[in-house]
């Protein structure tokens, strides 16, 4: 069995030039130059391509300068087999480390998986699924004269999820072997990403195993299914709910501004006036130094 990135996407909060050279840096070698394509797309006016499908976006549409500029980064599956695991990792940290960056879609699959989307089908169906996944989120689809990638013929897949959700489960045997592929999403990608790809390569099928078992089990009373328990071995869950930092921060501003600031601010209007409020929050914002940066940033995708 196999293990192996198969997306990334990121958004990084930096200009385009240097994003270009972020890319220059560290991918060029490995994928070729971005090159510009001469329109933009998913908000942004500008599109660059490299080799095996690999994107970078710039300049957002509707930016103004007010916030910091941001760009977008994705490798999709057959750029991600391009890069040497070693390199995503060594990435990773060094964007932890010095960059402000969100992960938003982060693909995770495993190659030669000892059992087929039919047992997965045959578990929900019986009610062996541990998940807040609702049985008709099953998709289950055989095209019996489909090719494969390896020859044969007749293909297989399954889904649990929608293609919008934090988390998607799929199971398929298009490339010949059975593959597993578990797909997350926005604030789910980000905390899978920097809990798995900023370790060591070797560690990353157990911290992602640990992860999928957060999303789904298959078992009967307790006990695994024994397809399922082969497939996790030791495995625990990693117990990781996604807390939505940026509602808690606003809560707590919202509750400080209320209790301790609002009579005192009232008083402050009626003294001066209702247009002062505009001054005042000119003033504000021409002050605020970046200790709210990446409370604004959350709000921009």
């Amino acid at each position: 069995m196999e293990f192996r990135v198969h997306w990334l996407s990121l958004t990084i909060w930096c200009d385009a030039n240097y994003g270009l050279k972020m890319w220059e840096l560290w991918f060029e070698r490995y994928l070729g130059p971005m090159l510009p394509v001469g329109h933009g797309g998913r908000g942004f006016r500008n599109l660059f391509q490299a080799l095996a499908g690999a994107k970078l976006y710039t300049n957002p549409v509707g930016f103004t300068g007010e916030t910091p500029a941001y760009i977008h980064l994705e490798f999709p599956g057959s750029a991600c087999d391009a890069l040497e695991a070693k390199l995503i990792q060594e990435f990773m940290v060094t964007m932890q480390m010095y960059e402000q960056f969100r992960v938003s879609r982060l693909d995770l699959a495993w190659d030669g998986v000892e059992f087929s989307p039919l047992d997965v089908k045959q578990a929900v169906e019986d009610d062996q699924l541990r998940s807040l996944l609702k049985r008709k989120s099953l998709f289950y689809a055989v095209q019996p004269f489909d090719a494969r990638e390896d020859g044969s013929e007749g293909t297989t897949s399954l889904r649990l999820g929608s293609l919008s959700s934090s988390r998607m489960l799929r199971v398929y045997d298009k490339r010949g072997p059975v593959r597993l592929e578990f797909q997350t999403r926005s604030e789910r990608a980000d905390l899978v990403a920097r809990e798995v790809l900023i370790q060591l390569p070797v560690y990353w099928a157990d911290l992602a195993m640990a992860h999928l078992r957060d999303y789904v089990d298959f078992e009967q009373e307790g006990r695994l299914l024994s397809w399922w328990a082969k497939f996790v071995g030791e495995i625990s869950r990693a117990w990781k709910t996604v807390t939505d930092a940026r509602r808690k921060e606003l809560e707590r501003i919202t509750n400080w501004l209320m209790t301790q600031i609002a009579p005192t601010f009232s008083a402050w209007v009626d003294l001066m006036g209702r247009e002062a409020i505009e001054a005042l929050y000119k003033h504000g914002r021409q002050n605020r130094k970046k200790r709210f940066d990446a409370l604004l940033a959350q709000a921009i995708d």
